[in-house]
């Protein structure tokens, strides 16, 4: 911009009216307007120090760092560009990225993904051809005495020092557990929740007495 103004002090020094100036370097007559005012007033033409605290990192040079490398941490730009990582984060959100967290995966090769497919494809032509069989689906929950919590959702909000006894969560290496066994049919009729004692496991025999 700073050599935009350049040009138009020229052509305005040159004795150029406005509407010539307008249109010899496309810009708005506003902009002309403001230097011609700036000349007047014996003003240079160079940028004014803008107020606020100066910007050390912009949206699209966190979304260039992070397409470049996705899985680095916000924390690890921060450190490089020198900002705070809130900084950022700010930065991200401004781009229109999101902070997503990973998720896991089988480690599947391509003969155990053709032979998933395979089985898929078998199992989807049998019921086509045998619409009136029946389907059991079944599933199996293992319920611990040891509370269920989520390290990043299941937080503790805290001014100051806290006790340990709040941030702890007590887990047990071998805690009390029992099983519930599930089973709906594809009619929609489904079994009462069968519960089995602790260190009892199913078998294939179990299944079909039950």
């Amino acid at each position: 911009m700073e050599t935009k103004r350049v040009e138009i002090a020229t052509l305005v020094r040159a004795g150029h009216t406005t509407s010539n100036i307008i249109k010899e370097l496309n810009v708005s007559k506003a902009t002309v307007c403001r230097v011609r005012k700036r000349l007047a007033d014996g003003d240079d033409l160079k940028n004014k120090p803008r107020s606020g605290r100066p910007v050390k990192i912009r949206p699209n040079q966190v979304k260039t760092a992070f397409e470049a490398m996705p899985t680095m941490k916000m924390s690890e730009l921060a450190k490089k560009k020198s900002v705070d990582p809130s900084t950022v984060s700010k930065a991200v959100k401004a781009a229109g990225g999101r902070s997503l967290r990973k998720v896991e995966r089988p480690l599947l090769t391509q003969r155990h993904r053709d032979l998933r497919l395979d089985r898929c494809r078998r199992i989807l032509s049998d019921l086509k051809h045998n619409g009136d069989r029946v389907v059991f689906f079944s599933d199996e929950k293992t319920f611990t005495v040891d509370p269920v919590y989520n390290k990043q959702n299941d937080r503790v909000i805290c001014f100051g020092n806290v006790s340990n006894v709040i941030r702890s969560v007590s887990k047990t290496k071998h805690p009390a557990s029992v099983m519930m066994l599930g089973i709906v049919a594809s009619t929609g009729d489904k079994m009462p929740p069968i519960w089995f004692p602790t260190g009892y496991r199913l078998t294939g025999a179990d299944y079909l007495e039950l």
